[in-house]
């Protein structure tokens, strides 16, 4: 595994973005690549032989970009490897869920979200909308660097962030409902519940260490339902 990736510098970014998991993109990708994960290749699939269909060059770029940005396409990382092999043999809401796992590697204000607002929903009102996320984050109590970000933020942003992660959590499962959207206990995506557990053991090796990772507590926030995922997760390899 190329340890030098797992240096990068994770950040709180300004917004979620708008076009979301680009689930339909990704899974052009992953099944017109035909196992090849070659950087160059990838690009050029995408940019050059136009696969996804896009109007321009410069769709096309932006495109690739934003995919880039959000999965990080590192031909040499194991962690990327493992997920772009899942990625192949998922559909439904286990996509979803592999794709934002991959995405909350490296983007904490997505994981300050989902750990503040989905796993805490039982003390939000429902149905939920985006106001009442705003209205939720000004009264954590704490000095989380996330809710500081995210209260810096103009209000306009503010709204974009809070529609966007609600969005997100509907693709996921987490969420059903359109405009006003209720919470809902989130199903275990098989191979996204196998990242997890993948994640938590490379990141954190010690076996007494691994039920605290980030991504086994996605779905539940507690050590029991992180056992869980990591039982279940076992069965399938």
């Amino acid at each position: 595994m190329n340890r030098e990736f797992h240096k990068i510098t994770l950040k709180l970014k300004t917004t979620l973005a708008s076009s979301g998991l680009l689930l339909p993109e990704l899974s052009v990708l992953v099944s017109d690549s035909e196992g090849d994960v070659i950087y160059t290749r990838l690009r050029n699939r995408v940019v050059d032989d136009n696969i996804l269909s896009k109007p321009s060059v410069q769709s096309r770029q932006k495109i690739w970009i934003k995919l880039f940005d959000r999965y990080k396409f590192d031909t040499e990382d194991d962690f990327f490897l493992h997920w772009w092999n899942l990625i192949a043999e998922s559909e439904s809401y286990d996509l979803a869920q592999l794709a934002t796992l991959r995405w909350a590697q490296f983007d904490l204000l997505l994981r300050f979200l989902w750990n503040e607002i989905y796993l805490v929903r039982n003390k939000m009102e429902l149905p939920v909308q985006s106001q009442d996320i705003i209205d939720f984050i000004r009264n954590i109590k704490g000095a989380h660097s996330g809710k500081k970000f995210f209260l810096d933020r103009s209000e306009n942003v503010q709204i974009r962030i809070a529609q966007h992660f609600l969005l997100l959590l509907r693709e996921c499962g987490a969420a059903k409902g359109k405009r006003n959207k209720n919470l809902v206990p989130l199903p275990v995506g098989k191979n996204a519940s196998r990242y997890a557990v993948h994640l938590a053991k490379q990141e954190l090796p010690g076996s007494h260490e691994i039920l605290g990772h980030w991504a086994l507590r996605w779905w539940g926030g507690n050590s029991s339902k992180a056992d869980e995922i990591l039982r279940q997760a076992q069965l399938f390899d």
